[in-house]
């Protein structure tokens, strides 16, 4: 055992060193201010630094297909709950309960998106300002159901979200500005 290692001070002063040492070279990282693609970018550079120390060279069961059957953050009877439903080919209700959600939200979507397109082409061919208002008017009504939609299926969502394990918690609530973004920007693409 090495002086360094063995000394608490020297080793406390040379993990301060190399702190202040990665706090010069990259200040917004250090704050905590990254992007996704930085936080990506450092995750995939401490992996690629581990695999180039040999941190993974003698993990257990190297080379083996990994055994997933026990789940530890799944209790022990739903993990035979899981298992009886795989064997016969079935899914827990909550999975086919999850798909209809997701569909519904792709429903709505495509509804939002071809509404929006439907009414920049009329509106683009309006003559009169009345045919303009009548059509402002028409959008109003559409803005308001959607609304009244979107309460509807974000219902939806927080009692499946209460039915699923922690672990698939992944369908988010729906805002109607998100939805008109997504609707302008998937119609530009389309345009495109």
């Amino acid at each position: 055992m090495s002086t360094e290692a063995s000394n608490p001070k020297q080793r406390a002063e040379e993990y301060r060193r190399r702190r202040e040492e990665t706090v010069q070279e990259e200040p917004q990282k250090a704050s905590g201010h990254r992007t996704p693609e930085q936080w990506r970018d450092l995750i995939s550079q401490r992996i690629e630094e581990a695999m180039r120390e040999g941190k993974f060279d003698n993990l257990p069961g190297k080379g083996k297909p990994l055994d997933l059957t026990p789940q530890p953050y799944v209790p022990a009877d739903m993990q035979m709950a899981n298992s009886l439903l795989k064997n016969n080919g079935l899914a827990p209700a909550w999975i086919g309960e999850r798909n209809q959600v997701l569909a519904e939200i792709e429903r709505f979507r495509n509804k939002v998106r071809r509404t929006m397109k439907e009414h920049r082409t009329a509106l683009a061919a309006a003559k009169t300002n009345a045919a303009q208002a009548a059509l402002e008017q028409r959008w109003q009504r559409h803005l308001h159901a959607w609304e009244e939609e979107i309460a509807a299926l974000n219902r939806r969502i927080e009692i499946q979200n209460f039915k699923q394990p922690a672990l698939f918690l992944e369908i988010f609530k729906l805002r109607l500005a998100d939805e008109i973004r997504r609707a302008e920007q998937e119609n530009r693409e389309e345009n495109a």
